[in-house]
Order: structure tokens, then sequence, then C-alpha cells
């Protein structure tokens, strides 16, 4: 039987979430499959961080994370400073949940136990940039300051429709975005007028699928993808190549991979780093390859 040490933001579904966690509990509990919980309720930003760096893995089997793509983000870069290898599961009660989804992690709980009890674990990637690690996504431009501009009341009566409701009201002024990006991925440079770029570790971003059609996370690489200023009549032509998954060809999106990126640019940007407000530019992005495990569903 295994030890679990559940670290929870509490913020997150609130009641519909601590239902389900205590649901999984009873489950485990029941099926003989976890004999010893320790429970932990984040109260403040960075909390999560803190437990799961400081705590002594040996006391525990796995970490179970409970919370949004925050959440998750902290309990990482607590695992990724103490260098932990114990495995971590993710209960997603988060708006968009991108990672989660990407690794399609089970939202029943049926399908949470039955995740446990298999007990797969696989090996992920993990970005670091600057200071900052994130395990998503790190992006900055067009529409990229919406996940923390959206008020958590905005994002419980709307879900994940806030940000979209957030961004078409701001759709005039996104459009004038034009970013002048200097980069260097590995040991080739290039500049870019931009209206936004992302460095991803999936192929899930802001809530869309398949953004980043190569992305692996245990592949030793990172994915940058820059969609270049253009027309809005190009644009809308991006758009619809998206819906048919023929963007990775535009002429209008630059993508390449590496395990280093530097990217400067003329203006003062600040970094999206998996949903929350981040680094500012410049940036000095590396790939810790297989850095953490994860527990996933059995294909």
């Amino acid at each position: 039987m295994k030890r679990c040490l559940i670290i929870i933001n509490p913020s997150s579904g609130k009641h519909i979430i601590q239902n389900k966690l205590d649901r999984i509990i009873g489950q485990l509990t029941l099926q003989n499959i976890v004999e010893h919980f320790e429970i932990f309720y984040t109260e403040k930003k960075d909390d999560a961080y803190y437990k799961t760096r400081d705590c002594d893995e040996n006391q525990y089997d796995f970490i179970m994370s409970v919370g949004g793509d925050g959440t998750l983000n902290e309990v990482i870069s607590g695992m990724v400073d103490s260098h932990k290898k114990i495995p971590l599961c993710i209960l997603a009660a988060g708006t968009v949940n991108d990672f989660a989804n990407y690794l399609n992690i089970p939202s029943s709980v049926n399908g949470i136990v039955e995740m446990i009890k298999n007990f797969n674990v696989i090996s992920s990637d993990v970005g670091k940039i600057n200071n900052q690690y994130f395990i998503n996504v790190a992006a900055a431009g067009m529409f990229s300051d919406i996940s923390f501009v959206v008020s958590k009341e905005e994002k419980k009566k709307f879900g994940p429709l806030a940000y979209y409701f957030k961004g078409m009201t701001q759709l005039p002024q996104q459009l004038s975005t034009n970013l002048h990006l200097n980069v260097t991925v590995d040991n080739e440079s290039f500049e870019e007028d931009a209206y936004i770029f992302a460095i991803t570790n999936t192929n899930r971003v802001g809530g869309f699928d398949g953004i980043i059609p190569f992305a692996d996370i245990n592949d030793g690489k990172l994915d940058l993808v820059i969609v270049k200023r253009c027309s809005v009549t190009d644009l809308i032509a991006l758009i619809k190549d998206y819906r048919f998954g023929k963007h990775d060809k535009s002429p209008f999106i630059h993508y390449v991979q590496g395990q280093h990126i530097h990217i400067t640019c003329d203006q003062d940007l600040t970094m999206d780093i998996d949903g929350e407000e981040g680094t500012h530019l410049p940036i000095d992005v590396h790939t810790l390859q297989k850095s953490i495990q994860l527990l996933v569903p059995l294909k």
C-alpha cells in the first residue's frame, strides 16, 4: 500500500473538488491502494512550492496536486528545485487545465483511482525560463496576458469563456501588437516582427489543442512558435488553417525546436508562465530533460 501527500488549492473548484477528493480518498482506502494521506491546503501564493520543496520524499510514494495550472506549476517547481523523483499525480481543478488535458488525465473519481492503482509512470521535461520553471507554456504578446487579468470571480462565473470574453473586449488594442524579436535557438539566430510567441512543452495552449503539433514532453526539446505580424485578412486565414490542422505550414508561422532559446525584444514584456504572471524579457530558456516523474493513465 502507498502513502500520498495531497497539496490542494482550496480556491480551485471549492466544494465540488473537495467532494471529488473525498470520494477518491475513500475509494483508495477501501481498495487498499493507499494507506496514508497527508493533506496540505494552500493559503497563499508559493505555499505549494515550499511544501513540495521542503517535504521529505521518503515519507511518500507519490504527491497529488489538486488545483489549476498555477498550483501545478508551484508543485513541479518545488520538485525540480529539490530534485525529487517521486511520481506526481494531477487532479485538475482549474479553469483550463492544459497540461492535464494533454496527458489525458481522467476527470472522474473512478478514472483517477484506476490510474493510481495501475501506477503507470512516465518522465517529463520541464522548461526553465530565467529563474522560473514551466511545465506547459511560456508566452508573451497578443492575448498572452489575458490569463492573469481575468479576475477569479470571472473565472468562477464563466469558466474558460471568461478568457474569450476578455479577449474580445481588447481585440482592437491586441491587434496593434508589434513585437520586434531577436531570437537565438541553440546556435541559430534570426529576427521577427510578431504578434505573439510561445515556448511550449506540450501541444496545448490556452485551451486550444494541436497548436504545436510536434511538441512532446520527453523529447528533450522545447517548441517555439511565433505568429508573425501580418494583415487582419492573413490572420483570419491563419485561424482557418488552424481549424484544418494546416497552420504549421503557414508563411505567417515561424516554428522551431531547440534545447536553449534566448529572446530579446524592443519592448518591456511580461511572460505568461503556465497561466500566471512571470518574469520579464530578455529571457534565457533551457530544457531540463526528464526532470520529473508523472502518473498517467494506461494507453
